[in-house]
């Protein structure tokens, strides 16, 4: 493989709140729906699926955790013109591909996702990612014996990865062999233990064996890792009822139903509950919702196969496949196979927001900031409420000298994260920049302050107390930043000529 520079350039750790919003609420939904009744069921393929694509959050998120502060201290000399690089900037073209609707589409799809492992496996041997990307794809196609081989490969050459447990335990959750599914659970929490999901297993799994007081006890600490997990409440409220405390499970499908309102089994334990306890008018009412969503259900799939639901949840694994891939050649400076890949994620599943999050990184590290700031602003299509995106977007905007653009992103990111810093340092840089609203600059930097006794922020108050004339307010502010980072050398610049200004 070619050499190509290693200095990356990429989203400020902030991010990781995609990996909290990273699934909608359709396919939440639809995880959370059972067969009817309100034993809980197996793991099914879309949980899988939902696991994998936090996980690859989590990766694609961490990996880009150093952009926005380099970014921004680079910008602290003033707005300069973007870099000019042998890649030429325009429009970044997507392909976005429907559903499969036959067996023939989504074997061909399959056969693809599974070709583009085996090449991982050539070009990055011994890789414990592409051992690890194998063992996936493998996984979801039934062949657990050989996923579990590439998963020990991966254990050897790294034995601290929680993802290969967690995958062991679900596959033996899914084989009836639930000791065996706790014990690799455990496994991965010892190594990560805020693994969101991973209790949730265990308790579903000490449930399967009787051991009810135990599954309470993980399942309550689901609730405090992930307290929107819809189905820990879910499961919760099952095992309460199977220990007759009929109160106590409830509240706990009624949480469970605050999360989901179209909890289909959920209702139909508060109907059950409810029976029990002699209030059959509550009872009803709950039975007949629970009625009305199956209903619903049977209808929403009247005409079509059912087998298209599972064409797409294959098409958006496939994604994952190709995101990860993508980030093994991006770490290896492969950047145009890494951007084909990437692109090819974001056409198979285009409202995943780690394809778009992996290509703005790569067009950084390129030196392609706008298109860089195209993917921040379909990341803000798919999450309009997201304020991490309007960061970004006011941050290539100003690099790109689209100052109103800037603006209205900062401005935005403030009314929807008012207790954050880092809207109002931004905003409060960007005036400094181009000389404009210098008081308003200054109170903006005070708040970032208030906020966050950051360096950063220390150093533009710093700098808006200096151009509004306020050498007294200036100094303990520059002083305070270098106190925390002292080898910054903007810091420095700005403390030599506030100190030659008293």
């Amino acid at each position: 493989m070619r050499s190509v520079s290693r200095h990356i350039f990429l989203p400020n750790n902030i991010l990781l709140e995609h990996a909290v919003v990273a699934k909608h609420k359709k396919t939440r939904r639809r995880n959370m729906r059972g067969s009817g009744h309100s034993r809980p069921s197996p793991s099914s393929p879309r949980r899988r699926t939902r696991l994998a694509l936090v996980v690859a959050v989590i990766v694609c998120v961490a990996t880009a955790g150093l952009f926005t502060l380099r970014f921004v201290l680079r910008t602290d000399r003033g707005l300069q013109k973007p870099k000019t690089t042998n890649q030429a900037e325009g429009q970044v073209q997507l392909l976005f591909h429907k559903p499969p609707r036959t067996e023939q589409e989504v074997a061909a799809l399959k056969k693809a996702e599974l070709g583009l492992a085996e090449q991982l496996m050539r070009d990055f041997q011994g890789n414990e990612n592409s051992l690890m990307i194998m063992s996936n794809v493998l996984h979801r196609r039934g062949n657990a014996i050989e996923a579990v081989k590439f998963m020990n490969e991966a254990l050897k050459i790294n034995p601290n990865r929680a993802d290969a447990y967690a995958t062991m335990g679900s596959l033996s959750f899914d084989e009836g062999k639930f000791e065996q599914a706790i014990t690799q659970y455990r496994k991965a929490l010892d190594i990560q233990p805020q693994l969101p999901g991973a209790h949730s297993k265990i308790g579903h799994a000490l449930m399967m064996l009787g051991r009810q007081d135990e599954a309470i006890k993980a399942l309550q600490e689901e609730t405090q890792i992930s307290p929107s997990s819809g189905l820990a409440y879910f499961l919760l409220g099952q095992a309460y009822l199977q220990q007759r405390q009929y109160q106590k499970a409830k509240e706990n499908y009624e949480v469970a139903i605050k999360i989901d309102p179209e909890h289909v089994n959920a209702y139909y334990g508060l109907a059950t509950v409810c029976a029990k306890v002699g209030d059959r008018d509550e009872a009803e009412i709950y039975s007949q919702r629970f009625k009305e969503l199956k209903a619903e259900a049977r209808k929403a799939v009247k005409g079509r196969k059912v087998e298209y639901d599972d064409f797409a949840v294959t098409q958006k694994s496939a994604a994952v496949t190709y995101i990860k891939a993508g980030q093994l050649y991006q770490d290896a400076g492969e950047l145009h196979e890494a951007e084909e890949l990437l692109k090819r994620a974001a056409g198979l599943d285009p409202e995943n927001v780690v394809c778009f999050l992996g290509l703005a990184s790569l067009y950084q590290k390129s030196g392609q900031p706008s298109k860089a700031l195209q993917m921040y602003k379909k990341i803000r299509e798919i999450q309009p409420e997201s304020p991490i995106s309007y960061l970004m977007i006011g941050i290539l905007s100003a690099h790109l000298k689209q100052l109103d653009e800037a603006e209205e992103a900062f401005g935005k990111m403030i009314t929807l994260a008012p207790k954050k810093s880092d809207g109002y340092r931004e905003l409060a840089r960007l005036y400094l920049k181009t000389g404009r609203n210098l008081r308003q600059a200054r109170q903006l930097a005070a708040r970032a302050v208030a906020l966050e006794a950051s360096a950063a922020n220390y150093f533009v108050l710093a700098w808006a107390c200096d151009l509004n004339g306020d050498t007294a307010g200036a100094l303990p502010a520059i002083e305070r930043a270098l106190e925390l980072e002292p080898d910054n050398a903007n810091y420095l610049r700005l403390y030599k000529v506030i100190q030659q200004r008293n």
